[in-house]
């Protein structure tokens, strides 16, 4: 087998649609889908996750629903927005709220929720704009109670230094002043979930190993991501490839 390296750049949606690709193929992911029960909830990463197992784009906007744009936290317009989350039970796909699925969910159901931040020791911080939680707090006691996973799609472009420090920081009406949407914060530590970044996203889909080596950039590629790549050749042939197929 021939190896190789190499540096590829991620602008911020071929991060996330390579993640959501890579979170698809999953093989409790695929299980799920076909014989067992799964939840994908909206979000500009988990969008990409449901085209890759629907074959359809649910949209941006229209999946999304809390977002940081215009140099606030706000949501995205309730008027063009979809039908909810993504579900499947036992081979049926249905959208909607998750409630009624989620009472029957077991060890063994996945539960799939993009994040906000990520730290180096991969713990997750979810912001929360729903006063009751949203569809992290709606699943959470559910999920570790019977034993059922959690996936996180994130990228690294969310990096920051730590979770624990931000603490108590946040939660409705505790900060004085907001840039829109006033937020509390879910804390997730990285050994209560899967997470899933663009490292993981170049072990699962090429079998390479991932060092990320820099981020930011300008104009098209501000919040991109830039990977030093190490693996078999034909892996780093079908990255470039993939990613050229993108733009």
């Amino acid at each position: 087998m021939s190896l190789s390296t190499a540096v590829v750049v991620l602008t911020p949606e071929e991060a996330k649609e390579l993640i959501g690709r890579a979170v698809a193929r999953l093989p409790q992911v695929v299980k799920a889908k076909e014989s067992g029960r799964m939840v994908i909830t909206g979000g500009t990463t988990c969008r990409y996750i449901a085209k890759d197992l629907l074959d359809e784009d649910p949209g941006r906007d229209s999946f999304a629903v809390g977002w940081i744009r215009e140099g606030e936290m706000g949501e995205t317009p309730a008027e063009g927005r979809g039908p909810g989350p993504i579900f499947f039970d036992e081979g049926d796909m249905q959208r909607g709220w998750p409630g009624p699925i989620l009472e029957k969910f077991e060890a063994g159901d996945i539960y799939i929720k993009g994040g906000n931040a990520i730290d180096p020791e991969g713990n997750v911080g979810i912001l929360m704009a729903s006063p009751v939680g949203g569809t992290i707090g709606a699943a959470l006691s559910i999920l570790y109670a019977r034993g059922a996973e959690l996936v996180i799609p994130i990228s690294l472009q969310k990096l920051i230094p730590s979770i624990p420090a931000i603490g108590g920081l946040l939660g409705h009406g505790k900060v004085d002043r907001v840039m829109g949407t006033p937020v509390g914060y879910m804390p997730i530590m990285a050994e209560y979930a899967t997470i899933v970044t663009e490292i993981e996203a170049m072990e699962y889909l090429y079998d390479l190993e991932a060092t990320m080596i820099a981020s930011g950039g300008i104009d098209d590629c501000t919040g991109a991501i830039s990977l030093h790549v190490d693996g078999p050749t034909d892996g780093i042939d079908q990255l470039f490839n993939d990613i050229q197929a993108m733009r």
